[in-house]
């Protein structure tokens, strides 16, 4: 958000029903966007989130702003795709976790119900060198 804004002290008009709703909506999507590990707008989400019942024109504006910042730093993206990917792994440097992990297991309640669906699967890559060559 713009520094110095406090969306407390903000006194321009409230949004009609239409706009309250889309506000609600983009809302959501930032929210989503939180969740999934975009912890860059994490406290200026969870400042709009407060209001949610009552927005204001202003707050409307901030969160048009925060969708223009994630625009501008698209070097780090989510992307969902429905189909299942493969890697060559001989691409990339295996370790041996037995040792700090030993025999952990993914403890699964007995009660758990069966997938109805594909497993998810994700894949992450992270510039582990900090852009070293």
């Amino acid at each position: 958000m713009t520094p110095g804004y406090r969306p407390e002290l903000d006194v321009l008009p409230l949004l009609g029903d239409d706009q309250a709703s889309y506000y609600m909506s983009l809302m959501g999507i930032l929210r989503w966007a939180v969740e999934l590990g975009g912890i860059d707008i994490y406290i200026d989400v969870a400042l709009l989130s407060s209001y949610m019942a009552q927005p204001r024109v202003g707050h409307l504006q901030k969160v048009l702003h925060v969708f223009s910042y994630l625009k501008c730093h698209e070097n780090s993206k989510l992307v969902f795709d429905p189909f299942p990917q493969s890697w060559d792994s001989t691409q990339f440097q295996q370790f041996d976790w037995t040792s700090f992990y030993r025999d952990v297991k993914e403890n699964i309640p007995p009660n758990a119900p069966e997938p109805q669906c594909n497993a998810v699967q994700m894949n992450v890559f992270v510039d582990a060198d900090h852009a070293g060559n």
